[in-house]
């Protein structure tokens, strides 16, 4: 395992990659988070903003790179993400000098029809 994904994988509780296949990732959500029992209280989801995270986080593994997002064109959440989920997270990339634009498809593991986020965007 290469040292960026030990750091992902041990400074982020809220998911495991449990696979990478060249730009396709396996994830499972982790059952507990602190941001669970708030949002919301007995019915969990999880924040966009963290889904959002993970994109990133996985650009971030797949390029061997510290990015940020700068723009997001286009960003559809279409499901919930709850904890326990097992997904699966496709990247298509382009990189152009500094600047990485990201077509990324979150859908649950068995079926890519299970579409949860759609996100266009750009990192540098």
């Amino acid at each position: 395992m290469c040292l960026m994904m030990n750091k992902i994988m041990n400074n982020n509780k809220l998911y495991d990659v449990l696979a990478q296949d060249g730009s396709s990732f396996l994830l499972k959500m982790k059952d507990e988070h602190v941001v669970y029992p708030g949002h919301f209280p007995g019915q969990p989801i999880t924040p966009g903003v963290l889904t959002m995270q993970m994109v990133r986080d996985c650009v971030n593994l797949l390029l061997d790179k510290q990015l940020h997002y700068t723009t997001v064109k286009n960003c559809r959440f279409v499901a919930m993400v709850r904890p326990g989920d097992k997904l699966r997270l496709n990247l298509q990339t382009e990189v152009t000098g500094d600047s990485v634009v990201v077509k990324a498809v979150l859908a649950g593991a068995d079926s890519e029809e299970d579409i949860r986020l759609q996100v266009d965007a750009e990192l540098q």
